[in-house]
């Protein structure tokens, strides 16, 4: 029996075995428009698809892919007008400044970087939350796609969406934060405490309108690299874990129904059992080829109690080193690992990068829709 979109992921999450193992795209504008114009989609874009860059994309490239999610994000203020700097950079309403550095758009300016004391954290003005404008539209948006269509629905706040990387990517710089946290806890403490305040009020606004016709909220804390976790675990758990907790309490306690997305790059897997403890019930991207993130021995320890998101390797198979043939072999392997028992959502392991070619990017849709059909069986 083929199933719904919507039924089709709330039987994966809760560890059943639906029709197929759902599938979602994470993409860059680039890749995007090579795969577009290869397909010669001239469909009008108009789902909002951004993660790291603004990406409108179509219904019909959706529909192509196979893919069972639609989003959901939380405006800007209308109210907030950038301005752009003699170096090209460009602020934002939160106050840190950004350059586009080919397709890849990095920080160039840190608001807290000079800050020494507390006083200056919580004198800091952040954008109103409350601002009426951020949620023109969102809920007919959200109500359209969850009473109109049967794709599961992901919800996008439009504020932090944790503590930690908000305060060291953006807002402080990596560096001087990491450094605060050992030397300076009390001033690390209160940039998280004045991010966590907002996170909360962003969420509150976000979903006291949409809650109701949301399926997911996505939220995430860049905690891990390539070859190991930013900070300790000891760290982590006395600092960030904490504060994290206070945002996703909250957030069930608005929408019990509502499954938790966090998103995490790099090689995370000390970490999981905590997320688990603070109410994530899908983990991202699950980056399959950093240190500790072997896909059978992460769901061996974790899949009865966590859904994966993601696992498709960009670096290797995605990428110019690998082909079609590659990427086949890299779906099976994940579904292999993954998808028995359910609790899988196939995914790249983060943004499709430019160095994909259309061929690999069909290639891991199409034969992911044809090798993840249940009861998985993979020669």
């Amino acid at each position: 029996m083929t199933l719904k979109s919507r039924e089709r992921f709330h039987r994966a999450v809760e560890h059943e075995e639906p029709d197929r193992v759902p599938l979602d795209v994470w993409i860059t504008p680039a890749a995007y428009e090579k795969v577009r114009d290869h397909l010669g989609i001239m469909a009008p874009e108009t789902h909002e698809w951004g993660i790291m860059a603004p990406l409108k994309v179509s219904e019909q490239f959706l529909e192509r892919l196979h893919i069972d999610f639609r989003r959901v994000y939380m405006n800007p203020s209308s109210s907030f007008i950038p301005k752009t700097y003699p170096d090209g950079s460009v602020d934002t309403e939160f106050g840190f400044r950004g350059k586009w550095y080919g397709p890849y758009w990095e920080i160039t300016y840190h608001p807290w970087a000079e800050f020494t004391e507390v006083t200056e954290v919580l004198e800091y003005a952040w954008p109103d939350p409350y601002d009426p404008s951020r949620m023109e539209g969102v809920a007919k948006w959200a109500r359209h796609l969850h009473e109109e269509t049967d794709k599961a629905v992901v919800g996008m706040v439009g504020g932090p969406w944790g503590v930690f990387e908000i305060c060291a990517h953006y807002m402080r710089g990596f560096e001087a934060f990491l450094i605060d946290m050992v030397e300076n806890p009390k001033l690390a403490e209160a940039m998280m405490d004045k991010s966590l305040n907002l996170a909360i009020e962003m969420n509150r606004v976000f979903l006291d309108e949409v809650a109701d016709y949301l399926d997911i909220v996505q939220v995430g804390d860049d905690l891990g690299h390539q070859n190991g976790l930013i900070m300790s675990p000891r760290m982590f758990r006395s600092m960030v874990k904490p504060r994290l907790r206070k945002i996703y309490t909250d957030i069930k306690k608005r929408t019990s129904h509502i499954k938790l997305l966090y998103h995490s790059c790099g090689a995370i897997e000390p970490l999981i059992g905590d997320l688990i403890d603070i109410g994530v019930d899908i983990l991202n991207p699950v980056q399959p080829i950093a240190k500790g993130m072997d896909s059978s021995e992460l769901k061996r320890k974790y899949g009865d109690k966590l859904t994966f998101h993601g696992g498709i390797d960009l670096q290797q198979a995605m990428s110019e080193m690998g082909d079609v043939e590659s990427v086949k072999h890299e779906v099976e392997t994940r579904l292999r690992a993954f998808a028995p028992g359910g609790g899988y959502i196939l995914s790249p392991a983060h943004n499709i990068q430019p160095d994909s070619t259309p061929e690999q990017i069909l290639a891991l849709y199409d034969h992911a829709l044809k090798k993840g059909v249940y009861p998985i069986s993979i020669d």
